[in-house]
Parts: C-alpha cells; structure tokens; sequence
C-alpha cells in the first residue's frame, strides 16, 4: 500500500506520512547501531546517541499529517491511513530502546567475551538486518522482506530467552549476568517493534501488529 503512494506523482499529507515513517525508522537504525556499539564497548557515544529527541516530534507530526488528511479526505487512502496510525509508535519505541541500552554501558563488564556478552553479539548481528528488510517492506510493498522480520524476531525471541536462562544460572556475577540479561529483553522489544512494522504489509489493517497472516 505504500509504494504507491511514494512512487505516485501527488506528495498528499498520507505521503508525507510516509515518508516520515521511513525517515524514523532510519533513525532509528542509526540510533541502535550506536547504543550496540555503546554496550559492547561500555562506552556512550559522545554526544548522546544521533537524533535523539527527534522521533517523539516526528511521531507528532505524522499523527497531525494522517488526522488532517482524514478529516479533509476522510475516504481517500483510508487503509493506509489507519496502518500508519497502528505502526508509527512502533517506529518511536525503537529510540527510546535504543536510549535504554546507552544507559546500561556503564556497567559493561571489562571482559565481554564471556558466553553472555557473545549471544549479545550474535542478537545484534540478528537484529540489525531487519532494519533494512524493514524500509525494503515498506517502500516496495515486499511481503517476502516483511515474512523475513515477522519470522526473525521469532528466532529472536528463542535466543534472548536462552540468554536469560544462561544469566540466571551464570556463576560469573550478579552484575553481568544482570546487564546481559535487561539488554537481550531491550534487543528483543526493538526486534519486537520492526516486526510490528513490517506487518502492515502482510496482515489486514485489523491485524496490524500482530502474528504473520497466513
């Protein structure tokens, strides 16, 4: 549904919309790409993570863009309309997740390369492909892209509860284990998010957000 309104001729306020979707969503690729480099490193970025305090205006923005629309044009581009209303938090949630895990660097064990710290590692080689797969699902309308986040973040799911596991039994301290065991869930919420994304084109509108339509 969105490919055609970013590739059509007429920039409308639902296109607008989308496109600042898109935009966030790159956002927030950059910001999880630093927070991961943060938690490997036990180091913040200088200057706080990039376009930090952007997404929670831009998630304003395009709610004001969609409700204007609707109230103008209420019957045009309705669908398209309520899915961007369904799935522009999602792309919101990421930065603040994001900011979550900068805010655990500090407590980075100085030897990260302990069972823990590397399924941490292998989560984020997991996740982060997702973001790309993501922006292709939606700029081209690619169910396939879309199936390929939806069924990821399962695969996702099944190794932050392994990491969990293994930082309750872990005899390495309480503290890593601790660390290792918030940041897999706020890896886990950000694969979560993409998921809920991408499911705006494979699901109907009443599906947004949930399980992948058969």
């Amino acid at each position: 549904m969105f490919r055609e309104l970013l590739e059509g001729s007429k920039h409308t306020l639902v296109h607008d919309a989308v496109s600042e979707v898109l935009r966030m969503l790159e956002q927030g690729h950059a910001m999880f790409e630093a927070s991961c480099a943060a938690l490997l490193t036990g180091q913040a970025p200088d200057g706080g993570l990039p376009q930090d305090a952007d997404l929670n205006v831009s998630e304003r923005v395009v709610r004001r863009m969609v409700f204007q629309h609707l109230i103008v044009d209420p019957q045009r581009d309705l669908s398209t309309s309520v899915a961007l209303l369904s799935i522009v938090h999602d792309a919101e949630r990421i930065g603040d997740y994001a900011k979550s895990l900068v805010e655990l660097s500090p407590w980075v064990p100085t030897d990260a390369g302990g069972p823990l710290g590397e399924h941490c590692r292998k989560l984020y080689a997991m996740v982060e492909p997702g973001f790309g797969a993501t922006l292709k699902a939606l700029r081209d309308s690619d169910t396939g892209a879309a199936r390929q986040v939806m069924r990821g973040h399962r695969e996702i799911k099944d190794l932050t509860d392994l990491i969990l596991k293994q930082a309750i039994e872990s005899d390495r301290g309480g503290g890593e284990a601790v660390v290792y065991a918030v940041a897999s869930r706020y890896v886990r919420r950000i694969s979560g998010h993409l998921s809920n994304v991408a499911s705006v084109v494979v699901n109907p509108v009443d599906q947004v957000s949930g399980k992948e339509s058969v």
